[in-house]
């Protein structure tokens, strides 16, 4: 009768799966590295696009080099704006994307415009699908993201790492010590085990002072670990990005993920207080539809918000909300205008925000009135799955805290993603050297 051993299943399953892995694994762990300074080496591929010398004159408005911008390219539209100047960094427009799938509208031949924040001199635009070496980071996030094959290289990722989040499980039960069976036939000196946690230790440690095959035994054991929970995170929320067929389901049981439609929605009262500001700036895209030139321009003289006071005015209001909930806001990320609700919409992150992306806070503004129509807090989850899920994306991407803290995190993604190099190529050590154990065997029996 051909009994069945759990641990020597596992142990198979264990070693072939991280085989078919590996090499999936390294070019992950190795793209990761460099995307946890996306931004900084972004800049150094793109240097000649993205930096400019500091000068000694004013800086201009975000309103006037947006107008340079859509009268420059006024067949696209570009409805979004950044919020902050950097002297020394060119001031990026993005082309709105089409979300609505109009076959007829153009596609654009670029994503990004560069503008000189001195002058309003378009310095150039940015393809970031064509092959350039100013697009390298861009390269690297789409090898990462889905091997640059599109769908089937997600498929194939996000397989991979739902492969992976079951194999933290399979390694993790491995390290514990072997169950040893006493021999009950045998009396003698009885000697006292030692604990679980005392026989576990040693899988905690790397013995430096050994032959080369037990030193990438221990580094495999050991950094699996130490680096567990982070294994897991990243493993897990990769299966989130790329199988979210799987992924929601999974979370809705465990954590009771909701939709982001379950999101509250915080009314304030109105500012009344806010001047009605003239100014000759239009809105972000433009004329009125149905209505004269005159008309579209007393119009826009006529509205509380223009772009002229709109990040000052929605930025203000967004600490006036964030302040009634006894937070404070961290950074400004970006201000659009939404042009079918005539309305403003900025987010922002606040100190009791999770991340940047599905866990940040809006707050939308009445363009005519500037009356507050709703604002959201990114803290303010449907429930507790919600928030699991907005920590899961925000760790994998590295939105984590600013200044120092935020570089720290991100020398610590650095050291994760060596550590799943380490284990990737000491797994496939470790097989090699017991498939020449196991052939050497098989040769003495045969002789």
């Amino acid at each position: 009768m051909i009994s069945f051993k759990p641990r020597q299943a596992c142990l198979w399953i264990h070693r072939y799966t991280g085989l078919a892995m590996a090499a999936f694994l390294i070019v992950a762990s190795i793209t990761g590295i460099l995307l946890a300074f996306h931004h900084e080496l972004d800049d150094i591929f793109n240097r000649k696009l993205a930096n400019i010398e500091a000068q000694s004159t004013p800086l201009l408005s975000i309103a006037e080099l947006h107008n340079k911008v859509i009268t420059t390219y006024p067949e696209h539209q570009f409805s979004s704006m950044p919020t902050s100047i950097t002297p020394d960094k060119s001031v990026v427009f993005s082309v709105d994307r089409n979300r609505g799938g109009d076959d007829n509208q153009p596609k654009p031949l670029f994503q990004d415009v560069y503008v000189n924040p001195y002058t309003s001199d378009i310095i150039g635009t940015r393809d970031k699908d064509a092959w350039a070496w100013h697009n390298t980071m861009w390269k690297v996030f789409w090898l990462h993201r889905d091997l640059l094959l599109g769908d089937i290289g997600k498929w194939i990722l996000g397989i991979v790492s739902l492969i992976w989040t079951i194999n933290c499980f399979i390694g993790f039960y491995l390290t514990f010590p072997r169950v040893v069976k006493s021999n009950k036939t045998k009396p003698a000196a009885h000697k006292k085990r030692a604990s679980f946690f005392k026989r576990w230790r040693p899988a905690w440690k790397i013995r430096r002072k050994t032959n080369t095959f037990k030193l990438n035994y221990d580094l495999h054991h050991a950094f699996g670990l130490w680096l567990w929970v982070m294994l897991f995170v990243i493993a897990w929320s990769s299966v989130g990005f790329n199988l979210p067929q799987v992924y929601r389901p999974v979370m809705q049981a465990v954590v009771g993920l909701a939709s982001i439609e379950g999101r509250p929605v915080v009314k304030l009262e109105p500012n009344k207080a806010m001047a009605q500001k003239n100014g000759a700036d239009s809105t972000i895209k433009g004329k009125h539809v149905g209505v004269s030139d005159d008309a579209n321009n007393e119009i826009i003289k006529a509205q509380a918000v223009n772009k002229a006071n709109s990040i000052a005015y929605l930025s203000e209001q967004a600490h006036i909300a964030a302040q009634s909930k006894g937070m404070t806001v961290r950074e400004l990320l970006g201000i659009r205008w939404v042009d079918a609700d005539q309305q403003w919409q900025m987010r922002f992150k606040t100190d009791r925000d999770i991340g940047k992306k599905g866990g940040a806070s809006s707050i939308t503004i009445d363009a005519a009135t500037g009356n507050i129509e709703r604002v959201n807090f990114g803290y303010q989850s449907a429930s507790f799955g919600s928030k699991t899920d907005q920590w899961l994306s925000t760790l994998h991407m590295g939105h984590i805290s600013q200044g120092i803290g935020h570089v720290l995190y991100q020398i610590f993604l650095v050291l994760v993603g060596l550590a799943v190099a380490v284990l990737s190529g000491t797994g496939v050590y470790l097989w090699w050297k017991g498939r020449q154990q196991r052939l050497k065997a098989l040769q003495k029996d045969r002789l």
